[in-house]
């Protein structure tokens, strides 16, 4: 999972592998090691959710979406989907969810598990 966070938008990346765990286990997880610390993301595919829901618990972002919308994203060619997440100070965080497609200039990254860019055939 590829994770970028931009003032209050948040943006993760799913690799084929990220996205048959999400499938399999219904949650796909991420940390980060700083320090003595761990930054840790979750994203849940939550059964009976309505609504996107997002929650910061010390140093973790766990991130639901409906089932059912995770579920039509993983099965077809959607490139990704979004939210919208209400704060309690009246603002709003955007959510964007995306398959994660390989770089079309090289990088020192592997993108074994990466989706065909739709780009590479122009």
């Amino acid at each position: 999972m590829k994770i970028r966070i931009r003032g209050n938008s948040i943006r993760y990346r799913l690799d084929k592998k990220d996205i048959d765990i999400l499938r399999n286990e219904g949650k796909i997880e991420e940390s980060t090691l700083i320090g003595a610390g761990e930054l840790h993301f979750c994203i849940k595919a939550k059964n009976g959710a309505t609504e996107p829901f997002i929650k910061l618990e010390g140093s973790a972002i766990h991130l639901s979406f409906p089932k059912e919308q995770v579920t039509e994203w993983i099965d077809t060619d959607l490139v990704g989907f979004s939210a919208e997440i209400p704060n309690a100070d009246g603002s709003a965080v955007h959510i964007l969810v995306e398959k994660d497609f390989k770089c079309l200039t090289e990088r020192d990254e592997d993108d074994s598990n990466a989706f065909d860019n739709p780009a590479q055939s122009c």
